[in-house]
């Protein structure tokens, strides 16, 4: 029996469903008519590879997980999708003194108590590469897309810090 017929016969049997009607085959049954069936009372034995490959991937423990309702959050539609301009904002923590570059040109000054930038640009220009800096702190590299408006929030980290980000590699020189 191939892979695809064994993952087959094993969703039938975990949640009952049958599979779509082959060409010239009987069509599936609807839902209304699975509705008032009575329960057939004649039990479903699965070939003896089904339940050895089912036991081997434990397949009877797969349950897809629950979202709660209140944990799903769209996004908001944008004020205008057909404006000239659209407006990329940014937001830094911790509140330093920082300095955010997009390539030599400088875009802005933040500092305690203004850590927000806006930046306005002609809609669907191309990416903006955006580096922030701040004494004591690894600089930041960032893109931000003008084919709409957006916000993006950036956390600095300290260099002693810097073990405990995901990804992060020591430079050559300080290996040796």
């Amino acid at each position: 029996m191939t892979s695809r017929r064994v993952w087959a016969a094993l969703g039938v049997l975990l949640c009952g469903c049958s599979r779509p009607a082959q060409p010239g085959g009987p069509a599936p049954a609807t839902p209304t008519a699975l509705q008032t069936q009575a329960p057939s009372t004649t039990p479903v034995q699965p070939s003896a590879g089904v339940v050895a490959h089912a036991a081997a991937v434990g397949a009877a423990s797969v349950e897809p997980p629950k979202v709660a309702d209140n944990d799903l959050k769209t996004e908001e539609r944008e004020s205008n999708p057909y404006s000239e301009t659209v407006t990329l904002k940014l937001a830094v923590t911790p509140p330093v003194k920082a300095l955010v570059t997009w390539g030599a040109k400088q875009v802005a000054r933040l500092a305690p108590g203004s850590m927000e930038t806006e930046i306005s640009r002609p809609r669907g220009s191309g990416p903006v590469d955006l580096e922030i800096k701040a004494e004591g702190y690894m600089p930041y590299h960032t893109r931000l897309y003008a084919d709409r408006s957006d916000r993006v929030s950036v956390r600095l980290y300290r260099v002693e810090e810097a073990p405990g980000i995901f990804g992060y590699k020591r430079s050559a020189e300080k290996k040796k």
